[in-house]
């Protein structure tokens, strides 16, 4: 199939990263891209894998039939060492688990990420983390991993940003996410004996 796309309200992430969501420490967090909040540094402010969890009641001007509210969780992750290179994790684009996970990981492989399906073996693994930004190789930051679509805490999640899918996506359907040759990481149908991680509202290309 030729991909697709989905504006970001048509999905509902389930946050399958480990561990529970806290509520955010800091007052400022109403930008998720800021540095202020540990976001695209070349030092971590946070342990990776830390979720924050807030409510998103929406920008005034988003506010309508094309905006939901509700709960959104953040994890805080690694860019991989050539996440800033094609496909690039720029913001909207998915990323999942970089290149292969064996016992005997160091601590935060399993928190760094990438967008290029070529560059890794874990599209399938349910671990889900939409960019928020144009990110720096091997810098933290934060990432969309559960909920509606952050669009109040990310000035990029607009009401017209959309997520690739492979142009499979009907409405209510189970969710994963699968290779794409062009674009990385893309959504798709989940299938049997695959973790979802989350459930299209409405068909792609919408």
């Amino acid at each position: 199939m030729a991909d697709s796309t989905i504006t970001l309200q048509g999905v509902i992430l389930k946050d399958n990263w480990p561990g529970a969501p806290v509520s955010p420490p800091v007052a400022n967090y109403q930008d998720m891209t800021a540095a202020a909040v540990g976001h695209n540094l070349a030092a971590p402010l946070f342990p990776v894998g830390t979720k924050w969890q807030v409510y998103n009641s929406g920008r005034p001007t988003d506010l309508g039939v094309k905006f939901n509210v509700g709960f959104s969780t953040f994890v805080y992750l690694k860019g991989a060492a050539d996440i800033a290179t094609a496909v690039a994790a720029v913001t909207t684009v998915i990323c999942v688990p970089d290149d292969t996970l064996a016992a005997g990981n160091p601590a935060e492989k399993m928190y760094t990420v990438v967008a290029d399906s070529d560059l890794t073996t874990h599209e399938g693994s349910g671990m889900v983390a939409v960019a928020l930004s144009t990110m720096t190789n091997s810098y933290y930051g934060w990432f969309w991993c559960g909920g509606v679509a952050p669009t109040q805490y990310v000035a990029g999640f607009t009401v017209t940003a959309t997520l690739v899918t492979d142009d499979s996506l009907t409405a209510s359907c189970d969710i994963m996410t699968v290779a794409s040759v062009a674009t990385g990481i893309a959504l798709k149908i989940a299938t049997a004996g695959s973790p979802s991680c989350g459930i299209a509202l409405y068909v792609d290309g919408t």
